[in-house]
């Protein structure tokens, strides 16, 4: 992928957040789809040379933005996760994921990334982003990846 592909997955993502696709199904198709091309995505930018630019990053009101993404999909909810992957083989604990907070995380990190991209560089933007997938909101599309997989599988 190049920087344009990039941005406009990021952008769609962003879009389909907000703006939804026009029913429960498309939204959830869109969102599948487009959480492969962000995972696609980062493996394009792991040679970012940008830097986290000192600028004043807008407020996002996490509370309106649960609502949009709740309303946007209704039928996601919790499910479990283990806390240990690779060791404890069927020893671990299990924890509780949120698919809507797991959307909310993603989509707050990306809506900084493109107002990186759009107030400073496609180079910090891409550092944000990828430093956002590597530090943080990875483990969220992964797990996410794998809950909608777990649904359709249960349908």
């Amino acid at each position: 992928m190049n920087k344009e592909e990039i941005y406009q997955t990021i952008s769609d993502f962003v879009d389909l957040i907000e703006n939804g696709r026009g029913s429960v199904e498309e939204n959830e198709k869109s969102l599948s789809l487009l959480l492969d091309k962000l995972a696609l995505a980062s493996h394009f930018v792991n040679d970012s040379k940008g830097q986290s630019a000192d600028l004043k990053i807008p407020q996002i009101d996490s509370t309106k933005l649960r609502e949009i993404v709740s309303n946007r999909f209704p039928k996601y909810g919790y499910y479990n996760s283990p806390n240990d992957v690779t060791s404890k083989i069927t020893e671990t604990e299990i924890t509780v994921g949120d698919a809507i907070d797991d959307i909310l995380d993603i989509t707050m990190e990306l809506k900084t990334v493109l107002f990186y991209w759009d107030n400073s560089s496609s180079e910090n933007a891409l550092f944000q982003y990828q430093n956002g997938f590597n530090n943080h909101w990875a483990l969220h599309l992964r797990e996410l990846q794998l809950y909608i997989l777990a649904n359709k599988s249960a349908a």
